[in-house]
């Protein structure tokens, strides 16, 4: 059982980008860091590749990765693990007990393919921890943790984590919910767009009570943006230094659903992207 953060590491240069982030987060909350590649037979490819130079391939950029957090964080408790089998299904299997994947944005070798879309959105998707799409500037300093609040059970996981990231690091959090206009006769019977946007801001405002509460620390800003979730979102992450989501959303709240808004955020938010999935049963896998 693998617990602490995981990063899939494929020895290119954004997964270095990734191992560094992974490295600063397992620093960040005490945990062990696990440097994980996954090896496969591919089947009808063009070239035939002799299975003990792909598992040979694969020790090496474990050794890799290892060894470079090693020099950069030589404190940090590491390991490498080399797997054999596709990489999406590999790294939803560690979820399982993992605290956090940590992936990059496009990957090399073992895991050919890590294109958004593929291996990383199937993590995403289906991991049962949260998983971050390292990309854009990595700028250690105080900063912003941007998070995507819309009331459904994942979000409120997206805010816990937001600010248990932003107290780590001592960054503050903005707390944003994109409302997106509703046309006049879409309106329940007796309803008004005015009072439904002050409902949104009140639901707002009181899931911000606790958080707040638990960590007197942090400096917070909540708002409510007109616009869709994904423009709003997008917008509001340009200089921040993490955007954390839920991977599902609610009706009139709608857009956070890992394949439509979420996917766009991790392809193309400029800073890494935290997809927090909501609590599941005990006994859920």
């Amino acid at each position: 059982m693998i617990t602490g953060v995981v990063v899939g590491y494929d020895g290119s240069k954004k997964g270095v980008q990734a191992l560094d982030w992974a490295a600063g987060e397992a620093r960040a909350r005490g945990v062990p860091l696990t440097v994980l590649h996954a090896w496969n037979v591919y089947v009808g490819g063009p070239v035939a590749v002799p299975v003990v130079d792909l598992q040979a391939l694969g020790q090496e950029i474990v050794d890799e990765g290892v060894e470079h957090v090693r020099r950069a964080a030589p404190e940090l408790s590491v390991r490498g693990v080399l797997a054999r089998g596709p990489a999406a299904a590999e790294l939803i299997d560690v979820g399982r007990s993992a605290d956090l994947i940590v992936l990059g944005p496009r990957g090399l070798g073992g895991f050919a393919g890590l294109v958004l879309g593929s291996v990383s959105a199937q993590v995403a998707a289906h991991a049962a921890c949260p998983v971050v799409i390292v990309r854009g500037d990595l700028d250690a300093g105080p900063g912003r943790v941007v998070v995507g609040v819309d009331g459904s059970a994942a979000s409120r996981s997206a805010l816990e984590l937001a600010f248990a990231e932003a107290d780590a690091r001592g960054h503050s959090v903005h707390a944003v919910t994109a409302w997106e206009s509703v046309p006049v006769k879409d309106l329940p019977p007796l309803a008004d767009e005015d009072g439904m946007r002050a409902a949104a801001e009140a639901r707002q405002a009181r899931l911000m009570i606790p958080m707040r509460e638990r960590h007197p620390g942090v400096d917070v800003r909540a708002e409510v943006v007109s616009g869709s979730p994904r423009e709003v979102l997008l917008a509001a992450a340009a200089d921040a230094r993490l955007l954390v989501v839920g991977s599902r959303g609610l009706g009139g709240f709608r857009g956070l659903l890992l394949g439509s808004v979420s996917q766009a955020l991790v392809e193309h938010a400029s800073c890494p992207v935290v997809v927090v999935h909501e609590p599941r049963p005990n006994g859920d896998a």
